[in-house]
């Protein structure tokens, strides 16, 4: 299905460019032939029908590659964050079981320490040069015979594959990682949906600035340009004096990305809350042309009013919000025609999306009511794996319980106000942590805040407050706790307040609630 989709595309668009990265520029008919020709590669060396690939990579062509050779093999994709550390690493390939680990030269040494621990045979394969006691992913470019690479299934009236093609870990607010297994037509069904919604086509650049190993990347960025033939520019990773790839904060990047955005005459770039924020903090004299920028739409965290009035302000484009989850991909995105009013919404269900907002029994509330977000989609997962208590909860005849808090207008437009999963049982007393965060933001002195419940004894659960202040000098607990009684009921007001630098979140911006607990 998604081969299939590549293989239009790139029969249709040859010659037209598929991926721009530094100074490669790779066409659709070179994509295609590469992804035919690594899956030629990897099946040499024994990968297969379901067999695991983990990718341990951060935005470049070889992720691209390795995808579609992996959904040519029928075998499935385990897209990892680069920035794991070795015990993650080691968690997510175990509890997959992969076969086949493709990373780079920066992360050869750690992988290499987790495969001497496996009990298991799994092969290293290594991108950028030749890496001892590893494949060299260039050699597993296999040869075209007779001039040409062919699909490992050619005949059209074999049935799609049923099988997982992809696992990806959502880690919610509490509990170990839940392994999210999803098919190609769950992948199908979410590229095709999104592409009608967005009315993507060959004719659009997506600047890609989020990572491809994530829901966000893979189905916005990968799937949305590649299956539509439109073209995919990845941001590269900047480079030490010595050439090694560098982590640095997006904010030194702004310059780069406005430079392509203009460059490459983007048309659609996909982000996150903080990538809006910085890019509309940039210098007012870095003046660049945009005129092509037709759609901005920001998902993985709640966009605030200041981020949207910034951007809109410094470029003359309103970010549209877009909700979406790991276990179905997007879900509804904000195209109202007068977006400066709807900022706040999350916009309608995407084609094909069924949304409701329902009761604890499971009856749709009225319009304007808060009640759980559950949707139906056919790009929705089964559940989530070896999960069958979790599975009977969350997913019910065919749909998903987001355990996210919203209502819809009468226009159906969701807003979402919370999760239901984050609930504070103290004494018996339900508290929502967002309604606290909210008022505390609006104390002189708290530049941000985020509220959890710590297991108490005697109360079931305290709430706990985490402070980042305007300044550290001066601010004090009793500031902030005065401040939330005469605006809270007692068992509202945190019962213990602790002052930080940051708070912890997710490359995507997504708050770390357990790592605050």
């Amino acid at each position: 299905m998604l081969q299939g989709l590549l293989a239009a595309a790139a029969k249709k668009y040859a010659r037209e460019t598929a991926i721009v990265h530094k100074d490669l520029r790779l066409s659709y008919a070179d994509l295609y032939a590469q992804t035919l020709a690594f899956a030629q590669g990897l099946g040499s060396i024994g990968i297969t029908q379901s067999d695991c690939i983990a990718l341990l990579l951060p935005n470049c062509p070889e992720f691209v590659i390795s995808f579609y050779a992996a959904v040519n093999l029928n075998a499935v994709i385990l897209p990892l964050n680069h920035l794991f550390k070795e015990e993650e690493i080691n968690y997510y390939v175990t509890d997959s079981n992969a076969k086949i680990i493709i990373t780079d030269a920066q992360r050869a040494a750690m992988c290499h320490r987790i495969l001497a621990k496996a009990d298991r045979d799994i092969k290293l394969v290594v991108i950028d040069e030749d890496y001892p006691s590893s494949l060299s992913f260039q050699d597993l470019i296999v040869p075209a015979k007779n001039g040409r690479n062919e699909e490992t299934n050619t005949d059209e009236k074999v049935l799609p594959f049923a099988g997982d093609v992809i696992y990806q870990y959502s880690s919610g607010s509490t509990g170990r990682p839940k392994r999210v297994n999803r098919t190609q037509s769950n992948l199908y069904h979410e590229v095709t949906s999104f592409a009608e919604t967005t009315d993507i086509t060959s004719a659009d650049t997506i600047l890609c600035l989020v990572p491809l190993y994530h829901a966000h990347g893979l189905g916005n960025c990968l799937l949305a340009a590649t299956c539509n033939g439109a073209t995919l520019v990845l941001l590269e990773q900047p480079l030490d004096k010595e050439g090694a790839p560098l982590e640095v904060p997006f904010v030194f990047r702004c310059p780069r990305v406005l430079e392509l955005l203009a460059k490459e005459k983007a048309t659609v770039l996909p982000g996150v809350p903080y990538i809006f924020k910085a890019l509309s903090e940039t210098p007012i004299n870095s003046q660049v042309d945009l005129s092509a920028l037709r759609l901005c739409f920001s998902a993985g965290n709640f966009l605030p009013k200041e981020v949207f009035d910034k951007f809109l302000k410094r470029f003359d484009i309103p970010v549209r919000q877009l909700y979406g989850c790991t276990e179905a991909g997007s879900v509804a995105i904000n195209f109202d025609g007068e977006p400066e009013t709807t900022w706040n919404s999350v916009g309608t269900p995407v084609k094909n999306v069924e949304i409701r907002v329902v009761d604890d029994e499971g009856i749709d509330v009225p319009k304007g009511e808060i009640g759980e977000v559950i949707i139906k989609s056919q790009a929705l997962t089964s559940g989530y794996h070896e999960m069958p208590d979790l599975n009977q909860t969350a997913f019910k005849d065919g749909t998903f319980l987001t355990g996210d808090l919203g209502k819809l207008d009468e226009k159906n437009r969701l807003y979402i106000t919370g999760r239901k999963k984050i609930l504070i049982d103290t004494g018996g007393r339900k508290v929502d942590p967002i309604e606290i965060e909210d008022l505390l933001v609006t104390h002189p002195e708290v530049k941000e805040a985020v509220v959890v419940g710590v297991k108490d004894s005697d109360a079931g659960e305290v709430v706990k407050a985490v402070i980042v202040p305007t300044a550290l000098e001066g601010i004090q607990e009793r500031s902030i706790s005065t401040y939330c009684k005469e605006r809270l009921a007692e068992f509202k007001v945190p019962k213990i307040i602790e002052f930080r630098d940051e708070i912890p979140k997710s490359p995507l911006g997504k708050i770390l609630r357990k790592e605050l607990v």
